[in-house]
């Protein structure tokens, strides 16, 4: 085929090969430009590993600290504990958190070590639609006297949840359903989640706040609410997150633990620190 000289260098004959590698990179920037986003989590019921999560080797460490009280008659309990959550492999995640509790109903105190691990298995993951779905299985070894109530974990010893996420514009909705065992109950074996999170500013850079309620019907006083916020030290070049929550058990007994504080530090993934951190920090560090 004849070219004028200007255009010969120009020319490129039509390639299939050429063109499907096009396609494929186009294509994988467009999943990472919708990964590099991580969705918000709610405090309260956080999934066993982020819902969001795909690659490989991800590691995310949190110090948690739980304060909770009653009405009446000096019940309280101390909960702190240290998490790892590790996603072995792309669609696998493990999380590990031992604990340690401090509990007293106002006359005897006791103070015991405990253990609570989970699996997160990633079911589906639409980042075009930011829609993702996980099933969790997860246990504990505290044993909630009666007057006190688990600000995070379930009821029971073992539970097995099915978790999903979605955002819609500024708004990101978050449900679990779930069923307990190992363990004797109030109501049912059952507990379900929903919380409701939106950032402060759109693109939820600085942190968020959110709604959290948990209804466990295992407990004698099923229903859990809690306010959230959210800040985030990525913006400023602090790879640490802060997480605060007020939770409440609603009904439950004046001289049951009912209220409290909820206190997380995050040690933020490499993911959420290239999303979130200053402007121009990634091409200086290159």
């Amino acid at each position: 085929m004849y070219l004028p000289n200007g255009f010969r260098a120009a020319y490129r004959p039509w390639s299939p090969w050429r063109t499907a590698c096009r396609i494929a990179l186009l294509a994988s920037l467009t999943a990472v430009a919708h990964a590099a986003r991580p969705l918000p989590e709610a405090v309260l019921t956080e999934s066993a590993t982020d819902i969001d999560a795909v690659e490989r080797g991800e590691l995310e460490w949190e110090l948690n600290l739980s304060v909770l009280g009653a009405r009446e008659g000096g019940a309280r309990s101390v909960t702190s504990t240290l998490e790892l959550e590790w996603r072995l492999l792309d669609e696998l995640g493990l999380r590990l958190e031992p604990t340690l509790d401090y509990v007293s109903d106002g006359v005897v105190a006791s103070t015991e070590p405990g253990f609570a691990g989970a699996l997160a298995f990633g079911l589906f993951h639409d980042f075009e639609r930011d829609t993702h779905l996980q099933f969790e299985l997860l246990a504990h070894t505290r044993e909630s006297a009666s007057h006190a109530f688990e600000t995070s974990d379930a009821e029971l010893p073992g539970a097995a949840d099915l978790v999903a996420a979605t955002r819609r514009g500024r708004l990101t909705l978050r449900a679990t359903a779930g069923a307990e065992a190992f363990g004797s109950f109030a109501h049912a074996p059952l507990h379900t989640d929903l919380a409701l999170l939106t950032g402060f500013l759109r693109n939820e850079q600085y942190g968020f706040v959110a709604l959290d309620v948990r209804a466990d019907w295992a407990r004698r006083a099923p229903f859990v609410i809690a306010p959230e916020f959210v800040a985030d030290g990525a913006p400023l070049g602090i790879p640490l997150r802060l997480s605060v929550a007020l939770p409440l058990n609603v009904g439950a007994r004046a001289t049951a633990e009912s209220f409290g504080l909820l206190l997380r530090l995050t040690l933020t993934t490499e993911r959420e620190r290239l999303v979130r951190e200053p402007a121009g920090t990634t091409s200086r560090a290159r």
